[in-house]
């Protein structure tokens, strides 16, 4: 695997940033979700997380409870340098994102959970909650055996239209490697990107972003020695760099769903970066 050599960790950083806004922003579902949002009248700022154990684990998410993401964005002052500001204005990302300790069957997320066990738990969730968005992903279950489920695409649908009949912006993720099961890995890779493009919803490549920052070589790496979840190699999935993330899966997760929340933030919910 080749190296880059003589970059210092905020060429690093910038590097993914570059990477993920090129994979992951394509922006012909700004004006869609700006005018889904128009009509959304539930709890601002709530985030629901819909998937399996990935989603369910504490290592994914939870720490934009208690941390400052923002400080890992390149870029002087208070701008990134993708232009955009680096937090809301007089308020910190803890202060915006609601929901982040939400887990369990009950929260839409447990091990183990494919798409038809998601869908039934979504619409308690949804009228409890009232999300102003949702970070969805599953599939990792779904394609075991190397086999993806001839209801898959279907379900994935249903999934995203329960989110946009409720006026809650979806944000699909695609799944990461799993071991010998590449095939079906790739069928839901073009799946999740298809629907996205089908619904002008926002997406996150997940499984590129994996893909790229470990040059390939994902096992043991992002990704845990089991070859189905992502890694906490480090234990420090607080810490949202280049370094750290080539070595934990969770926080690369992270990582791309905060850049995609911050984007949602300043161009479809708050563009003057207030609330």
């Amino acid at each position: 695997m080749k190296k880059i050599v003589g970059i210092g960790s905020r060429a690093l950083a910038m590097l993914s940033l570059i990477s993920f806004c090129w994979a992951c922003s394509a922006q012909d579902w700004v004006e869609p979700m700006k005018t889904l949002n128009k009509g959304f009248s539930g709890t601002k700022g709530q985030v629901a997380l819909f998937g399996d154990s990935i989603t369910n684990s504490m290592a994914f998410w939870k720490v934009v409870s208690w941390t400052n993401p923002d400080e890992f964005i390149p870029g002087d002052g208070s701008t990134g340098k993708d232009g955009l500001p680096k937090k809301p204005q007089n308020k910190r990302w803890r202060d915006i994102i609601l929901g982040v300790e939400k887990r369990g069957p009950e929260n839409g997320n447990q091990s183990g959970w494919k798409t038809g066990n998601l869908l039934p738990a979504m619409d308690a969730v949804i009228s409890r909650d009232k999300p102003e968005l949702a970070i969805i992903m599953i599939g990792t279950n779904d394609v075991a055996g190397n086999k993806l489920p001839a209801e898959y695409q279907k379900e994935l649908e249903q999934i995203v239209q329960k989110c946009l009949d409720a006026k809650c912006i979806p944000i699909l993720n695609t799944i990461p490697p799993r071991k010998s099961c590449d095939d079906a890995v790739a069928k839901v890779k073009q799946i999740v990107k298809d629907t996205a493009a089908k619904f002008k919803i926002p997406l996150v490549d997940y499984h590129a972003e994996m893909i790229r920052i470990s040059g390939g070589a994902w096992e043991g790496t992002v990704m845990h020695s089991d070859g189905v979840h992502p890694s906490n190699n480090t234990g420090k999935s607080h810490i949202l760099n280049e370094e750290n993330m080539k070595q934990n899966g969770y926080a690369l997760r992270t990582w791309v769903n905060f850049l995609m929340f911050r984007e949602i933030y300043f161009k479809v919910l708050e563009p003057n970066g207030t609330i």
